[in-house]
């Protein structure tokens, strides 16, 4: 695979993490606003406070990721060293954060034990709706793969050269290190 392929699908692999993350933001902002619009009889006052806390960490954990992606997938076409090490640090912290608030959701706050009479466990179906939480999981989840895989790829060697400056010309066909140097 040519190296300016490469580079291509690790810049839309970055992008695609970054606009699902925006859509897990999105949503997660969407079902705080249901939450506030709710009215509750049954929940106890304290798991609503905690849904509600659950819901707004996972927005604030989305829009500082959202931001700090964006920004990196700005210069990430760039020929330099600086975006590489940028993604390896930022891409698995950001998959790490993630992954901790998919495991930690509000659901937990909400969820049935069993024994609860038929109009709690619609109320708690409220709280939590079925449509924030099986998009949320899906694109955190996928969103956390791409993170990975970019991170893993930028350790290519082939790609470390293309942001090595300076050091990969597109106007030449690609030979790696051991093709140029004789190899081992």
């Amino acid at each position: 695979m040519r190296v300016s392929t490469q580079v291509r699908l690790v810049h839309w692999s970055f992008t695609a993490a970054t606009v699902l993350l925006a859509v897990d933001a999105a949503l997660s902002e969407a079902a705080l606003l249901h939450l506030n619009r709710q009215h509750f009889r049954m929940i106890a006052e304290a798991q609503v406070v905690q849904v509600h806390a659950d819901l707004f960490s996972s927005l604030a954990v989305a829009v500082v990721s959202v931001v700090v992606l964006a920004a990196i997938a700005v210069f990430m076409r760039r020929r330099s060293n600086k975006v590489r090490v940028a993604v390896w640090i930022a891409a698995p912290i950001i998959a790490l954060t993630t992954l901790c608030f998919l495991v930690g959701g509000p659901e937990w706050a909400v969820a049935p034990t069993g024994g609860e009479p038929a109009p709690l466990l619609a109320e708690y179906k409220e709280a939590v709706p079925s449509w924030y939480t099986a998009p949320h999981g899906v694109a955190g989840l996928v969103a956390v793969a791409l993170l990975l895989f970019v991170s893993a790829f930028m350790f290519r060697a082939d790609v470390g050269e293309y942001y090595a400056e300076g050091a990969y010309d597109d106007s030449r066909p690609y030979k790696s290190w051991v093709d140029r140097t004789g190899g081992p």
